[in-house]
């Protein structure tokens, strides 16, 4: 049942857009650059997500906020609003969106100082958290894609933010072309959504395919396109290749947009739009996620980037939300979002600590013996790389296996059996990189003697975050905010829609949890860890010490090659080579045959005007010359003199 909109609600938006407004015109005016206004406008925008979110919880199960107002109008009475919805799922994203980028804001006062832009950088920051909440917030598709694309653009902004250095500048538009590519598929079933339900606000939707106003193919096409938006924005196989490239912009922006933000904006999204998926879309969905799950777990066993680890174990774990929508649990893959959100936020602002202390190194083999140095931010990795590993009694372990187990549950086995490998592989090159980069002899002896801990602007936010890692703040999170969305009455009644959610004012049902199922998850994690411990303890093996085998190693640490399809003899070099041809048959044919023309003209011209100056001038010269001549004789005689005159007429 539908509530009006708190008035104040409208303020979790406003006020970091008013903030982000001010930053761009008085930046450098502010004291301090403006920092303290932008991190002013995202606290008022968490304490207002609070307030409402208690607001909410107060309100029976089921029972949702909303408002709207009219945006604009078409000819034939055609209306679009801008409206706000808050439910469970809507009230988790807030408080993920507007806690982490507090938290990121405060860290990046310490992490960017110094920076000549640091006035612009806050702006961007701002304006890319005002984008995410729109997109949060949105009670129908127009809003929402408008907020989709301003985080893209945002996005493009602050990856490309030391774009002096040309490999930002590429890394920023090679994210923003990629993204660009799912996008036009979000926007063809936006598209196909309205031409057959005649309306865009979500409700509206849900209703009309409740009514069969799209089914079949149709609605599974329309599905499958919307999630293409998702799988650009969550970099899901195989359009996943942009994130890694974007860890070249500044750290905290690593932390905000491949944490909790912009690629969790398209886990969202599918478990927002999760009633309209058929049974198809689900399955192409699944095995999407899985196969990214895995793909992207390969990968970082051979990365030697401390950033770029987690870059691609940020898409493993985006494809275990996503394959948790596809096996029919979208309220477990928003859980793993929002637990994933804190532990993997920690884990790139402590890689932005190492990198600050390190001298802006991002290479594990600079690193080593960092424990002592830097105990701090050590025991925070520590307890985030426990989490990511889903070791029992913190947020990971929760998260992970609800996925995992409604995997096994919906009897997809394959799928749960590929879930598992990427949990092992996920402990293995996390402990990998931990021990590479604090355990162990110095590798850089000049660097190391230089590292110092951060300032307390960068660990304060490495604490809170590690603090919200462990799993008993997360008890029955899943069940209190996702079971239950808005219009869950207009939900079409189809058998995954059903096991998906709970009644309004029923408490959700879950499958047991086998004590073997336990122990198997467990272990994944657990044994991962033991033999990222036993390999490396010893310091016999470095970076680039291989640990797959070899031609499996070779292809992941090439990532499977898919940026040559991309950029070098696939499509990029192909559009290259059409270009070039292209241009061959433009100047050769095209413009020769204009060229052809022209001189043909030009040899015509110039016959033509020698007939002209030899035929038709000589003939007129020549009358002219001949009566000339005439006029030459005729004029002779007339001397003017009369005896002359006497004279020729006395003769003749």
């Amino acid at each position: 049942m539908m509530h009006a909109l708190p008035s104040y609600a409208v303020w979790i938006v406003l006020a970091p857009a008013l903030a982000a407004l001010l930053q761009n015109f008085c930046g450098k005016l502010l004291p301090r650059k403006g920092d303290w206004l932008v991190v002013g406008g995202m606290g008022v925008s968490l304490a207002l997500s609070l307030m409402v979110l208690m607001e909410w919880r107060a309100l029976d199960p089921g029972h949702y906020f909303e408002g709207s107002v009219t945006w604009f109008q078409l000819t034939g009475g055609i209306s679009f609003s801008v409206g706000i919805v808050i439910d469970g799922l809507t009230a988790a994203m807030l408080i993920v969106v507007t806690l982490v980028s507090l938290l990121v804001f405060v860290f990046s006062m310490g992490y960017m100082k110094g920076d000549r832009h640091y006035d612009r950088f806050f702006f961007w920051l701002s304006f890319f958290s005002t984008s995410m909440l729109i997109l949060v917030v949105a009670d129908n598709l127009l809003l929402l894609f408008v907020g989709w694309e301003l985080v893209g653009l945002c996005s493009y902004k602050l990856i490309g933010f030391w774009g002096q250095d040309l490999a930002n500048a590429e890394a920023a538009k090679k994210a923003f072309i990629t993204t660009r590519v799912g996008d036009v598929g979000m926007l063809i079933g936006i598209l196909m959504m309205y031409k057959a339900c005649g309306t865009l606000s979500l409700q509206g939707v849900f209703a009309q395919v409740q009514a069969g106003a799209i089914q079949g193919s149709a609605l599974t096409w329309a599905g499958i396109a919307l999630f293409l938006g998702a799988v650009g924005k969550s970099a899901q196989f195989p359009l996943h290749v942009w994130l890694p490239d974007a860890m070249a912009g500044p750290t905290p922006v690593s932390a905000l947009i491949h944490a909790a933000t912009m690629v969790a904006a398209g886990v969202y999204f599918a478990a927002r739009m999760f009633p309209i998926f058929t049974p198809q879309a689900l399955y192409f969905i699944a095995w999407t996620g899985g196969v990214t799950a895995l793909l992207a777990a390969l990968i970082a066993v051979t990365q030697t980037d401390i950033k770029k680890v987690l870059a691609y174990s940020t898409i493993s774990q985006l494809g275990y939300m996503i394959l948790g929508v596809g096996v029919g649990a979208p309220w477990a893959a928003m859980f793993h979002l929002c637990t994933h959100a804190m532990f993997k936020a920690c884990l790139f602002l402590g890689s932005g600590s190492v990198i600050h202390a390190m001298h802006h190194t991002q290479e594990l083999e600079d690193m080593g013996g960092l424990r002592k140095k830097m105990p701090v931010t050590f025991w925070t990795f520590v307890v985030s790389t426990l989490a990511l590993a889903g070791i029992p009694l913190f947020s990971g372990f929760m998260s992970k296996d609800a996925i995992l187990f409604e995997a096994l549950h919906s009897g997809q086995t394959a799928l749960f059996a590929i879930g598992l490998g990427a949990a092992f592989l996920t402990a293995f090159y996390m402990t990998r990189m931990l021990w590479l980069c604090f355990m162990g002899e110095p590798r850089n002896r000049e660097k190391h003697d230089h590292a110092h801990e951060s300032p307390v602007s960068m660990t304060l936010p490495l604490v809170v975050l590690a603090l919200l890692s462990i799993g008993i703040f997360w008890g029955g999170f899943a069940d209190d905010y996702f079971t239950t969305p808005a219009y869950h009455a207009d939900y079409p009644q189809t058998a995954e829609v059903a096991a998906a959610y709970a009644p309004a004012g029923e408490v959700r049902a879950h499958p047991h949890h086998p004590v073997w199922f336990l122990l198997l998850a467990s272990a994944m994690g657990l044994g991962g860890i033991a033999l990222g411990i036993a390999l490396f303890r010893s310091g016999k093996r470095d970076q680039d010490t291989v640990l797959l085998p070899e031609g499996l190693h070779r292809t992941a640490k090439n990532k499977y090659y898919l940026d040559d399809l991309y950029l070098g003899w696939g499509f990029v070099g192909l559009g290259d080579t059409l270009s070039r041809w292209s241009r061959v048959a433009d100047d050769r044919a095209v413009d020769g045959a204009v060229n052809g023309v022209g001189s043909a003209g030009v040899t015509v011209a110039e016959i033509s005007g020698d007939a002209d100056q030899v035929i038709v001038d000589g003939a007129v010269n020549l009358v002219a010359d001949a009566t000339d001549a005439v006029g030459g004789v005729a004029s002779s005689a007339q001397t003017g003199r009369i005896r002359n005159y006497l004279g020729a007429a006395r003769r003749s």
